[in-house]
C-alpha cells in the first residue's frame, strides 16, 4: 500500500504528541510526601518516623496513571507494639487492607477513586493508591503509591 507523505508526517507527529503526554517531565519530579499522620490517617497506624533514602519514578500513561516509589529507614526499628495493632485491625475487619503471608512482612494496599470511597482528607476525585511494605525486626521499608 502507498501512503502519502503528508499522510506519513501525520502519523509520525501524532505518535511523538502521544509519546509527550505519556510521560511526565523527570526534571519537575519531585517524591510526594506522605508524612507518618497521613500514613496513620489512611491505614489507622502510625509508623515510626522515616527518612526516604532513595525513590524511583516509575511508569507513567497518556492518561495520567503512574506507580512512584520510596524507600525508607526508619528512626527506629517499628516496634512489636505496632505489628500487634496491624495484627489486632486484620482481626477485627472482615477485608482489612493490612496483609502478612508469614506474619514477619507486612503489606497494606489501598485504593480509592472511579467508586472507592477516598480515606479521610484525601481527595475522592482522584483515583490513587498507596502500598506500605514493612518487615519486623527491619529498619526499611517500601512506600509505593501512585494514580491508577
Amino acid at each position: 500500500m502507498v501512503y502519502s507523505v503528508k499522510f506519513k508526517a501525520f502519523v509520525l507527529i501524532g505518535l511523538v504528541l502521544v509519546c509527550l503526554m505519556s510521560c511526565r517531565p523527570v526534571e519537575d519530579w519531585k517524591p510526594e510526601e506522605w508524612p507518618t499522620d497521613r500514613i496513620e490517617r489512611i491505614s489507622e497506624v502510625r509508623i515510626p518516623e522515616y527518612e526516604v533514602t532513595k525513590y524511583y519514578l516509575g511508569p507513567s500513561t497518556f492518561t495520567g496513571d503512574y506507580q512512584d516509589s520510596l524507600y525508607i529507614e526508619f528512626e527506629s526499628i517499628p516496634s512489636d507494639e505496632l505489628f500487634e495493632k496491624i495484627d489486632s485491625i486484620r482481626a477485627s475487619k472482615e477485608h482489612s487492607a493490612w496483609y502478612t503471608n508469614d506474619s514477619i512482612h507486612y503489606s497494606y494496599h489501598k485504593l480509592w477513586g472511579n467508586g472507592d470511597p477516598a480515606p479521610e482528607g484525601e481527595d475522592p476525585e482522584e483515583d490513587r493508591f498507596i502500598e506500605i511494605h514493612i518487615t519486623k525486626g527491619e529498619k526499611t521499608g517500601i512506600i509505593v503509591y501512585g494514580m491508577w
